[in-house]
């Protein structure tokens, strides 16, 4: 049984693997599952070796010189100040030109005495925006480090798999549709991005599907304040009569000027040609306690913004409830990533 997360070069060629196949496992490492292996692999030959090897999942590994590596939206409490800091980098490392030094943010991260939350926002770069990067960090002696893992609520694809659904229990997660920043790097530098003509046309047909159906069993609708989300709340919901509620908590992370909201008094201003979706927005909960400025800023906790977000839901006296937010922020809360307008079934005890 070979554990690929920690085995040296010689074990994995031991296997049978090719050179150029051991290096990319060895560069492309950790993974938490055997399908993340795969998608590394261009080797068909290799891919059938690695099919009876045991991958166990682990989200940090410390190779022979003193490197930590893991991938983005894990937490690192790293040992000592910031002279342990010898080197750090995130970036793609398969890709020349998509990595980036942020040996700096990390050594302020721990003269400041904070834990590095492997994100674009803490590390103050983003080689490559829009692709899940890894990050390494060099330290004098990492005896003592300690990591917290992504959180993994349970989680379904339909409602009938969820296990309070019998009772009319439920919560769902859903992703905005697909906005200006999601298809042109450029826009991420504008600030509460739009929905494209593509993600208006995807909002409707999910009307018509399973996150619409789903929306239309809800109690209440919660909606993240910013526009990409509150249109995709608007489409998808169409004429029904399931409230809606503005819930700044569940904004997306900070990652870039598209990431900043609209200020509250001018989000709520009527107009003559709202954007698509917004027609009712006026009629929605929630204003009158939206802050001027509700977004999170740069260097913001991610993580405990979810807790925060996840212990508020737990309370709330509602028996189905569906959240329209963001693929980042989604992902700190759930553990899994979702695409344009998918939809994520959880049990109501979000455990």
């Amino acid at each position: 049984m070979t554990e690929l997360n920690s085995c040296p070069l010689d074990e994995l060629l031991q296997l049978g693997l090719n050179a150029n196949a051991a290096q990319r496992i060895i560069d492309h490492r950790p993974f938490g599952h055997m399908d993340e292996v795969m998608d590394v692999l261009a080797d068909v030959d290799a891919k059938d070796l690695l099919a009876a090897a045991c991958v166990q999942p682990c989200w940090v590994v410390l190779n022979d010189e003193r490197t930590l590596q893991c991938y983005e939206n894990v937490k690192l409490h790293l040992p000592g100040g910031a002279d342990n800091v010898q080197h750090a980098w995130f970036g793609v490392p398969s890709e020349e030109g998509k990595g980036a030094d942020c040996t700096e943010a990390v050594q302020k991260l721990r003269r400041e005495n904070r834990a590095v939350i492997v994100s674009p926002v803490a590390l103050g770069c983003d080689p490559a925006p829009c692709v899940f990067k890894q990050f390494r960090v060099q330290l004098r002696d990492p005896s003592g480090f300690r990591a917290e893992e992504p959180r993994q609520l349970r989680q379904w694809k339909t409602l009938d798999e969820v296990p309070s659904a019998p009772e009319g229990k439920w919560v769902a997660f859903i992703r905005h549709a697909q906005a200006g920043h999601n298809v042109d790097h450029a826009l991420t530098q504008t600030r509460d991005t739009h929905l494209t003509e593509e993600g208006i046309a995807q909002a409707l047909r999910a009307h018509e599907g399973l996150p619409g159906d789903t929306m239309s069993k809800a109690q209440v609708i919660f909606t993240s304040p910013l526009t990409r989300a509150m249109q995709t709340s608007g489409l998808i919901r169409g004429p029904c009569c399931v409230p809606v509620h503005l819930e700044p908590l569940i904004t997306e992370r900070w990652s870039a000027p598209c990431d900043e909201g609209t200020r509250a008094s001018a989000l709520r201003r009527d107009v003559d040609a709202p954007p698509p979706g917004l027609e009712q927005k006026s009629s929605w909960e929630g204003w009158d306690s939206l802050e001027e400025q509700w977004w999170p800023l740069c260097g913001e906790d991610q993580w405990a913004r979810a807790d925060e977000f996840l212990a508020k839901a737990r309370a709330m006296p509602f028996d189905r409830l569906v959240f329209v937010g963001h693929g980042g922020f989604w992902e700190t809360v759930t553990g899994t990533y979702l695409k344009n307008c998918e939809v994520l079934f959880c049990d109501r005890s979000l455990c």
